[in-house]
Formats: structure tokens, C-alpha cells, sequence
């Protein structure tokens, strides 16, 4: 048997280094209870105006990388943020038990480890149910403060963050808009099974190798179900049953608008072309599907021979019309 062995797609980092002696315009805040400690930043001014949260993809990547005077924002860092904060607030999360603020010389491929690992409380908290209820309790306290329009607080996620995103949506009513980016439909794991049957298709597989591949997935998978605390790709799998549910229903029974976005090259996606069949099916009508035809995971164009090319990115694009759906509402 072939064995293939697919990497996760997770958020990537472009870099722009902005030169400051402090942070422009960002104000920090922690959420404190027994259980836990909730960091966020908002970016944006004082004044009210509707409030944008997005939801990182996955991997413990800090909030702000820094190095000597200059500093990125990860999360944000492939569109013009400052542009979207003349309107709105944006405000990030920090993952679970993960610095807000770290030297880019202490981490590993941007990403925060000790001693070459994940922080162990990370490892913990990382799965869906947790970045919920962690979000939404960050929701429910912006809707009280002053700088915030109470009745347009927004969310956004990409990725891991898309399912985040509408998970926290359908759970909290205060959210008036959903954005779901590059997320697909069919939970996580459910891209390694496509990814076999594409392999296939293309001639990348036998038939057989295909279907020996499938059947050592599933195997993999009927373990993820059955045992919580086993790590695979430095996940537990309690990490990875919740980010295999399926989100279909969750979407098509949404009250809220959803705006969902992807590239038509990004295998895990791929199933988003059929959402209108379930919208429909439910009466939704307050959607917008945006596919970036030709673009991959980072709505990134694919050269003709499939390697991506980062330097042309419709990120931008992709939340512009956002914004400007958004302002139709």
C-alpha cells in the first residue's frame, strides 16, 4: 500500500513589518475567570463604530510578532487592515494559553513552543467547543462597551476560525453578519478522503492505492472517535472530532446573513459550491457565496504547474466585498 500523508492547510504568515515605537491604535484586553484567561486586541480608534472579529486559522501563533521596534499582525496581515479600521474595530483572540505579544526570534516557524512543543494548556483547549465559548464571551462583552455599535458586531473567520465563526454564530444572536472563509463544510477530516479520490482522478493514485489510503483513514478516524486524549500531528484527538463535524445544517439554518468565500483550487472547500442547494432547501436567502476562481487556500493564484503564487493574493478582494455585503444588510 502507498501511504500518503496530507499536511494540514493552515493559515500562512506574509510578512509586513510595520516600524513603531508602540502599537498603533490597538488596546489591549483580558477576560479573567478561574477557569481561564481570554486576551484579545482591538484595533481601531475610540469612537463607536460596528466592531469586525476575526477568527485565525489554526497553530499557536501569537497575536502580535515583534522585532526590535517593528511588528505584524498575523491574523490580518494579508489584507489592508488599517483600511477596514477608518468604519470598524477589528478585534483578534488570542488562542488558547498563547502570549499576545512574542519576539519572532523566540518562536519556532512563528509559532509558540517550549521546549520544541506546544505549551501543554494549548494542547488542552484547542478544540472547537472551547475557541465558542471563549468567543462569544468576548462578544457578549463588547456588546456593552461604549466604543461599540451594539447592533453591528460582525464576525469573520478563516480556515479553522471559519468554523469558529459560525459555530459562534449560531449560538449567539448578538452577531449580525457571518463571514466563512476557505472553511469546508464537511469538517476537517473529511479532506483527506477527497484528497484520495482526487489523487486518484488525476492519475496521482492507482485505484487501489486510492482505496488503501481510504480504508487506513478511516481507521485513523474511527480512533479520533474513540479516544480523546491521543495526539496525531500535534493534535489531541479531541481536536480533531470537532473540527470533523460536518457545518452544512449549521450554515443552511443560520438566522443571520452568511457570507462565504473560498478559492475553487483549495481542496477542503470544495463542497461550499453546493451550499446553495441547502440554503435553498431551507428558505435562506440572506447569503452570498464568493468563489475566487482559479485561487487557492489564501485565495492565492496556482501557476499551471499547481505550485501557488503568493504574490498574487486576492485577500483584499475577498474582503471588500465582505465589507461592502455587509453594508447592503
Amino acid at each position: 500500500m502507498k501511504k500518503i500523508f496530507y499536511p494540514l492547510i493552515v493559515l500562512l504568515v506574509f510578512f509586513n513589518m510595520v516600524n513603531a515605537q508602540e502599537f498603533e491604535n490597538i488596546s489591549f484586553y483580558s477576560l479573567k475567570s478561574k477557569a481561564d484567561t481570554i486576551d484579545f486586541i482591538k484595533i481601531g480608534t475610540g469612537e463607536t463604530k460596528p466592531t469586525l472579529i476575526f477568527c485565525q486559522g489554526s497553530l499557536p501563533i501569537p497575536l502580535i510578532v515583534t522585532e526590535q521596534t517593528n511588528y505584524f499582525i498575523p491574523a490580518v496581515n494579508n489584507f489592508d487592515y488599517r483600511k477596514l479600521v477608518e468604519k470598524w474595530h477589528v478585534v483578534i483572540i488570542s488562542m488558547p494559553n498563547i502570549p499576545v505579544v512574542a519576539e519572532q526570534s523566540d518562536l519556532t516557524d512563528y509559532q509558540y513552543c517550549i521546549d520544541g512543543k506546544f505549551p501543554q494548556k494549548y494542547i488542552e483547549n484547542n478544540y472547537l467547543e472551547k475557541y465558542v465559548e471563549r468567543g462569544n464571551k468576548v462578544v457578549n462583552f463588547i456588546a456593552k462597551q461604549k466604543w461599540a455599535d451594539k447592533n453591528n458586531i460582525y464576525i469573520i473567520g478563516h480556515s479553522q476560525g471559519a468554523h469558529v465563526a459560525i459555530e459562534m454564530a449560531k449560538e449567539n444572536k448578538i452577531i449580525a453578519a457571518v463571514g466563512y472563509l476557505s472553511g469546508n463544510v464537511l469538517g476537517r477530516f473529511s479532506q483527506y478522503i477527497l484528497q484520495c479520490r482526487f489523487d486518484e482522478q488525476k492519475g496521482m493514485l492507482s485505484s487501489q492505492d486510492a482505496q488503501d489510503n481510504i480504508v487506513q483513514n478511516i481507521e485513523w478516524w474511527t480512533a479520533v472517535c474513540r479516544d480523546s486524549v491521543s495526539l496525531k500531528n500535534g493534535d489531541t484527538n479531541r481536536t480533531w472530532k470537532s473540527f470533523g463535524k460536518e457545518n452544512i445544517n449549521t450554515i443552511a439554518k443560520l438566522k443571520q446573513p452568511a457570507y462565504v468565500a473560498y478559492g475553487t483550487k483549495d481542496t477542503g472547500p470544495v463542497m461550499c459550491d453546493l451550499l446553495p442547494i441547502y440554503f435553498e432547501l431551507e428558505g435562506k436567502t440572506n447569503y452570498k457565496l464568493y468563489p475566487v476562481v482559479g485561487c487557492g487556500h489564501n485565495f492565492e493564484e496556482i501557476f499551471l504547474n499547481g505550485a501557488p503564487d503568493y504574490d498574487n493574493m486576492h485577500w483584499q478582494e475577498v474582503m471588500d466585498e465582505f465589507v461592502r455585503w455587509v453594508e447592503l444588510q
